[in-house]
């Protein structure tokens, strides 16, 4: 159904995974994020649904090819190099964004990015960055970061979904978060799901044991719901 794609960051080898539109040759594409537990199956099956909507779905790799480090010690050590410095985590996504734009099946012109918990950290760094997407949905993504968004630079529209339950993005990123977007004149919307917590998709979810972190069911299905309403928005308007 899906198919590998090989591709590099400067020296950095990358392997991604790609599926093509359902019943259309070329079509919007969709950029997908993984969480800090690296390009797992999970994220493939979302990849997978996202293109039984229609869209070209590419889910990149930042960590390099069958890397998935065991949570919390080893995924906190490798996302520290990218969380620490986001010019280095923008390059990576943006080498994944032309992997995706490359595809033939791509409509390299149409494209947004979605991401999960660290990818949703991630692709609001590609908003930051002013790459050229139309859209990008943060579902439990952290919202803080060291470069904020300067005005008119942002040209996608936002859309961040957040589980207002989440001890690990507490009030006062959120807070911060929408004065950054409101100072820098950006396109965007906020919904909080009450209840939920820390991956409420049930990506990235560290362990059992994790009390921050909690799939649920009504969160997950709103946001997706969503998420597709905006995708169709931003790719098709």
């Amino acid at each position: 159904m899906g198919r590998k794609i090989a591709y590099v960051d400067a020296t950095q080898p990358l392997e991604g995974y790609f599926i093509p539109p359902h019943e259309r040759e070329q079509a919007p594409g969709v950029l997908l994020v993984h969480t800090w537990l690296g390009l797992d199956e999970g994220v493939k099956r979302r990849a997978e649904r996202v293109a039984e909507l229609g869209y070209a779905a590419f889910a990149l790799d930042v960590f390099g090819p069958n890397v998935h480090p065991t949570p919390p010690v080893e995924s906190a050590a490798i996302i520290k190099p990218f969380v620490e410095n986001r010019q280095l985590f923008r390059q990576r996504l943006a080498a994944g964004l032309k992997a995706l734009q490359q595809q033939p099946e791509c409509d390299a012109n149409r494209v947004a990015a979605i991401g999960y918990c660290f990818g949703g950290c991630g692709v609001l760094e590609m908003a930051r960055a002013g790459l050229p997407l139309k859209g990008v949905v943060s579902l439990h993504g952290e919202l803080a970061t060291p470069l904020p968004a300067q005005p008119g630079n942002i040209k996608p529209k936002i859309l961040v979904l957040h589980g207002d339950a989440d001890p690990r993005v507490n009030q006062d990123q959120v807070t911060h978060f929408l004065d950054e977007m409101r100072q820098a004149g950006s396109n965007w919307e906020f919904t909080a799901y009450s209840g939920a917590k820390h991956s409420f998709t049930g990506e990235g979810i560290g362990g059992k044991d994790d009390p921050a972190a909690a799939f649920n069911p009504q969160a997950e299905a709103r946001s997706w719901q969503a998420m597709t309403n905006f995708l169709a928005e931003v790719l098709h308007t």
